[in-house]
């Protein structure tokens, strides 16, 4: 009998951070995320721009949507994106509601259905 092994990898919205970042200062991103239904992956990385990590997050998830967040900036892309050209680009701050609804949005997208405003 020969047994299989599946690297199974759930379809997922992912969300990369520079190293030097706390999860709770952009929780609410991954609450706007759950929210909406949809898994998301959370993975830290080298310090860089918000832009290159949300591309770089649109390649490797499956759903091809990916958040990059770095010191001073919040970037929701897609893998069809130039990544220099994020969707949605705002700053990292503490209003909570627009932390959620970039999450949410990330969500959204994979949906297919309106997205909230920032």
């Amino acid at each position: 009998m020969i047994i299989k092994s599946y690297d199974l990898d759930t379809p997922s919205v992912y969300v990369f951070h520079c190293n030097d970042i706390d999860i709770d200062e952009f929780k609410e991103i991954l609450w706007g995320i759950e929210e909406e239904g949809i898994p998301y992956k959370v993975e830290s990385k080298e310090k860089d721009t918000s832009n290159n990590l949300s591309h770089e997050a649109s390649l490797k998830s499956r759903l091809g949507i990916g958040i990059g967040i770095s010191k001073d900036k919040i970037s929701l892309t897609t893998s069809k994106l130039d990544k220099n050209t994020p969707l949605i680009s705002i700053e990292l701050n503490h209003d909570y509601s627009k932390l959620r609804n970039v999450g949410a949005n990330g969500a959204r997208l994979v949906k297919g259905i309106e997205l909230k405003k920032i």
